[in-house]
């Protein structure tokens, strides 16, 4: 284990205050003896009062030092969700003080209740890729509501949740039991408007297929290439677990993604899996 400096300063004062109450005990013991003279039992006393002063010492250091850790590490968490349906998934795996967190999301920055500036503050995207929305515009939207108030914090952007690998390993164990020979994974995204596709989804399929070694995964996008329908014709299994890699339920889970007719066409079955804002919900219960 990894000593730091606080440790370090905590051990020693816990070593001082324990030395200190067994010299109070042992020289209280010593006072009871009858054949002790006046200046052995005025000595005696003296190094009780020492060691009672010792152990205060060690007690306000002790105090200090985890205070003065507690101002040095004490920061702000921001979670910035595409709309109102995400304000409440929390990014896994992250212990984060109630006291701190604040939440908005990209339609309300301006008007919502925004982190003090006198601490850093930490944002985190609960985007499921990486993009406009969650670089550039939010950036923007959290410069333009600081400057009504003509404050400059100290933001400190996390990677959006959909790099989360947390995202993998909650879905493993999730359809890890619905897994059976010739079931497939079929993960569909939403894509991107420019050329180069988000890494968010790749990433996560190839997190997946080491998490589930020997499972089919395949990747598909409702607005871009390679669409979800032409994967799913493509696909080995007979069986496809269809995942929806979006944060919640919405337009596109009822509208874009691949339907059981779509599957029945190609000679296959198709089990819808719920969006990742659930399987996260369920991840955290079966930890509780």
């Amino acid at each position: 284990m990894k000593i730091t400096l606080t440790k370090a300063i905590l051990l020693i004062c816990g070593l001082l205050f324990i030395t200190a109450i067994w010299g109070s005990v042992s020289c209280g013991i010593s006072l009871s003896n009858p054949d002790l003279s006046a200046a052995e039992a005025t000595v005696l006393r003296r190094l009780i009062y020492l060691h009672f002063g010792l152990s205060q010492i060690a007690l306000v250091g002790a105090a200090l030092t985890l205070y003065l850790r507690h101002r040095r590490w004490r920061k702000y968490y921001l979670l910035v969700s595409y709309n109102e349906k995400g304000l409440q998934v929390d990014p896994p795996g992250i212990r984060m003080p109630a006291g701190r967190v604040f939440r908005c999301h990209l339609g309300n920055i301006c008007r919502a209740t925004l982190p003090p500036p006198d601490a850093p503050i930490l944002v985190y995207p609960m985007f499921m890729l990486s993009g406009h929305s969650s670089g550039t515009k939010l950036a923007a939207e959290l410069t333009a509501a600081y400057a009504t108030d003509a404050t400059k914090p100290r933001l400190f952007y996390q990677p959006v949740l959909g790099a989360s690998p947390w995202l993998a390993t909650a879905t493993a164990e999730y359809i890890k039991p619905m897994l059976t020979a010739g079931t497939g994974v079929l993960v569909v995204a939403h894509g991107s408007c420019i050329a180069e596709p988000p890494p968010e989804p790749a990433l996560f399929c190839r997190r997946l297929r080491e998490l589930l070694p020997g499972t089919e995964v395949a990747l598909g996008y409702f607005s871009q290439q390679p669409a979800a329908d032409t994967v799913l014709h493509n696909m080995h299994a007979e069986h496809v677990l269809l995942l929806p890699f979006l944060l919640t339920e919405g337009l596109h889970t009822t509208r874009d993604l691949p339907t059981a007719q779509t599957a029945a066409a190609c000679g296959k079955s198709l089990t819808r899996l719920p969006v990742v804002a659930a399987l996260l919900s369920s991840s955290a219960e079966s930890h509780a």
